[in-house]
């Protein structure tokens, strides 16, 4: 136990750090953190020492992340296309088209790989640098960049569809 104590005391800002980016609420992050250390103490019979047990530790940690963003996904996904919800002022086809629009959008994320969409969310929604993102997870800047661009990219050969659809009329 005083083992797994020196553990937690040394990981414990950096598990912290990683639910904050996620969650956004210190409190959160604090329960994230809770539940991280519980997860990876009932499976540390499984840690073969093939990787350092801190990737080995923030691997669970980003998967726990990454499952509590996507059990959230659709909720995330109807808050923030809420936005593009029609505005009063806007014509009848405008706001057609701003409703179509939506949905290609909320459609086209959930169809992008799930690593790319919290890049994605982290980046764009949350507002984090690069640089940000590459320390909450520990891939390279360059690697975060390049993720970015192929799901912007997926992104556009998804959208493309919406716009032969508006030009079609």
């Amino acid at each position: 136990m005083e083992a797994y104590r020196h553990i937690v005391e040394r990981h414990q800002a950096r598990i912290f750090y990683l639910g904050l980016k996620f969650l956004r609420r210190p409190e959160d992050a604090e329960d994230f953190a809770q539940e991280v250390f519980l997860r990876a103490f009932s499976k540390l019979s499984g840690f073969q020492g093939a990787v350092p047990f801190s990737a080995w530790l923030y691997r669970i940690a980003f998967n726990l992340a990454v499952n509590r963003y996507h059990v959230k996904k659709r909720a995330f996904l109807e808050v923030h296309t809420a936005e593009l919800q029609p505005d009063p002022a806007l014509s009848p086809e405008q706001r057609v088209l701003r409703e179509e629009l939506a949905e290609w959008v909320r459609r086209a994320l959930a169809r992008i790989p799930e690593t790319y969409h919290v890049l994605i969310k982290m980046h764009f929604f949350d507002g984090l640098t690069y640089p940000e993102i590459s320390k909450a997870l520990e891939i390279p800047v360059n690697t975060i960049k390049s993720y970015i661009f192929r799901a912007k990219e997926l992104i556009r050969q998804m959208m493309k569809g919406w716009e032969k659809e508006v030009a079609n009329g």
